[in-house]
């Protein structure tokens, strides 16, 4: 099977909505590629990806099932891999994608990262948290109030230099601009420094936890603790009943929580990456 790989052409580009919608985010910072045979159905499958320095990024591809595990992928990649770029990488859904992660596997791409999310029942996880908020207590020096009462800038910094960065992994945590809806969140202060904080708010009986952060030298202990605590205090006397939440892969204090209360896993996203080419 002969391929040929261009740039779509103006009537193309619905084409490219239609295989590579979450894409579009971001369309002006990507480049796109069509991959076509000569003979009919043409189109066989579509790519896209930014260009960082000399890396690969947000790589996307998609084959049209129909001409899939016939090497139509890797040709992409191999393709790619002609402009010599010192690393590429993009995000696979795991959970629902098993071909994509033998895909990535196969073409030398390793998993780096990873976001599960995960959707469990609050009332037994509440009692427990309160246990163990009771037993670590918080330090004289410690205060927990709210979101609305925090120094917002102090908030923001943290916010940007634990979440932002890394939003395409997880882009719906980049929430902080959205304060007065997660007005009630809990800030943990310490000598008028933010300690941590985490965002929530209520979607009827579903509690949105959005983002949880801990300040350096605070992590592993009663801050923790004591904001997850409070969250779940706030969201039930609100009428949550189920809380959802993400974490990454090396976040093994979330996961233990998740498991201990079986939560049910309902996405997990990984970025894998291919290093000086996979070579």
């Amino acid at each position: 099977m002969k391929l040929t790989i261009r740039a779509p052409r103006d009537h193309e580009w619905q084409l490219c909505r239609m295989l590579l919608p979450g894409t579009f985010e971001d369309a002006a910072l990507r480049e796109y590629r069509l991959c076509l045979r000569e003979e009919e159905p043409r189109l066989v499958a579509a790519m896209s990806y930014r260009r960082e320095g000399d890396e690969i990024k947000g790589l996307q591809v998609h084959v049209v099932p129909g001409f899939r595990r016939l090497g139509v992928g890797s040709h992409l990649i191999a393709w790619l891999s002609e402009s010599e770029p010192s690393a590429m990488e993009g995000m696979v859904e795991v959970l629902n994608h098993a071909e994509a992660v033998s895909f990535c596997e196969r073409n030398g791409f390793e998993r780096v990262d990873g976001l599960t999310t995960v959707e469990m029942e609050m009332a037994p996880a509440r009692a427990y948290l309160r246990q163990m908020r009771d037993r670590l207590g918080m330090p004289a020096e410690a205060r927990l109030i709210t979101l609305a009462e925090a120094p917002f800038d102090q908030v923001a910094k943290l916010h940007a230099e634990e979440v932002v960065h890394d939003a395409e992994l997880n882009p719906w945590r980049a929430v902080l601009s959205q304060a007065e809806k997660l007005s009630r969140s809990p800030v943990v202060m310490v000598d008028g420094e933010v300690a941590g904080f985490l965002l929530w708010e209520n979607d009827g009986p579903l509690t949105m936890v959005h983002s949880r952060v801990v300040a350096p030298g605070y992590r592993g202990g009663w801050v923790l603790v004591t904001m997850l605590s409070e969250a779940f205090d706030g969201a039930c006397e609100g009428g949550g009943v189920r809380a959802r939440f993400s974490f990454t892969d090396t976040n093994r204090d979330t996961r233990r929580l998740a498991q201990r209360f079986e939560a049910k896993t309902l996405s997990v996203r990984a970025r894998y990456r291919r290093v000086d080419g996979g070579r």
